[in-house]
């Protein structure tokens, strides 16, 4: 357990890093004010725990938030482990009257959310936030968030889309030294962060998305996706099993959440599938 008090610990969340659930419930606001909240101490993966529950579910309009603590045995992109430090770990359930193939670009929409609600809570730290594609949000090229959404069909033109989602409240230097890496925490930004208003602002940009998504797809959603594009017009390459698969400049998205990749072929429409998104000057190894 650390012993600045100031910081969340390893370990079950001092009072001040816990969420107060009766106040959240108070700050949400519209479609989000009749989600269904439930926070615990530990469990295996929020993910796991609300894809079994969709399985059997009756069906509703309202989402469901399940937060923990601490997971166990998160998982990541691409069915990896998922490791955490010292923030927020939570996973929403969300009901959608579509197929499964009309998802196309989610994962950037909930990461835009994502990106809007860090700045409803501190404009600095929303301008500081760049979006990786095509999932992950940074700060100066550091993994602030990451983003996993698996799919549970409920019926003809039903699916629950179980987002999971990893903030980093605080830099944790023992998590950085595992990983070798630099991370990034909402604290550099906001010292005094309440995770419950940070969680209520998360939950009702979610809940917003979830409304416009169902109306218009990613589409509409591109433009601001693309004004917050970490890499936007610089080199990148994509790899897949750390073997380079493509290289260009990265030209934004587009309204299906395709990545905009010039080439010396042309422009180039690149589905997420199993590749990820580096610098170019990036070795293939680095990063996550």
């Amino acid at each position: 357990m650390s012993a600045d008090p100031s910081l969340p610990p390893s370990g079950p969340p001092s009072q001040a890093w816990r969420i107060d659930s009766d106040r959240l419930r108070a700050a949400l606001t519209g479609a989000a004010s009749g989600w269904t909240l439930d926070v615990v101490d530990e469990t295996g993966s929020t993910n796991a725990d609300l894809t079994q529950a969709c399985r059997t579910a009756p069906w509703t309009e309202a989402g469901a938030l399940r937060l923990a603590y601490r997971q166990t045995a998160g998982r990541g992109r691409q069915g990896r482990p998922w490791q955490g430090q010292a923030g927020l770990t939570f996973s929403v359930a969300m009901p959608l009257p579509l197929a499964p193939s009309q998802l196309s670009g989610l994962s950037l929409a909930v990461g835009l959310a994502l990106a809007e609600a860090l700045a409803d809570c501190d404009a600095r730290l929303g301008g500081a936030v760049g979006l990786k594609w095509p999932n992950d949000l940074q700060i100066d090229g550091r993994k602030l968030a990451g983003i996993l959404i698996e799919s549970v069909p409920a019926g003809p033109q039903r699916v629950w889309a179980v987002i999971g989602i990893g903030l980093n409240l605080v830099r944790d230097a023992q998590m950085e030294a595992s990983l070798g890496r630099s991370l990034a925490g909402v604290t550099e930004y906001l010292p005094d962060c309440d995770p419950t208003a940070l969680l209520a602002a998360v939950l009702n940009r979610l809940a917003t998305m979830r409304d416009d998504f169902l109306a218009q797809g990613f589409a509409p959603m591109a433009a601001r996706w693309s004004a917050r594009d970490a890499y936007r017009d610089q080199p990148v390459r994509l790899l897949h099993d750390g073997r380079v698969q493509a290289e260009g400049l990265a030209r934004g998205v587009d309204g299906d959440g395709h990545l905009l990749l010039e080439t010396p072929m042309g422009l180039e429409r690149i589905a997420s599938g199993e590749v990820s998104l580096r610098p170019a000057d990036e070795g293939p190894g680095a990063g996550a």
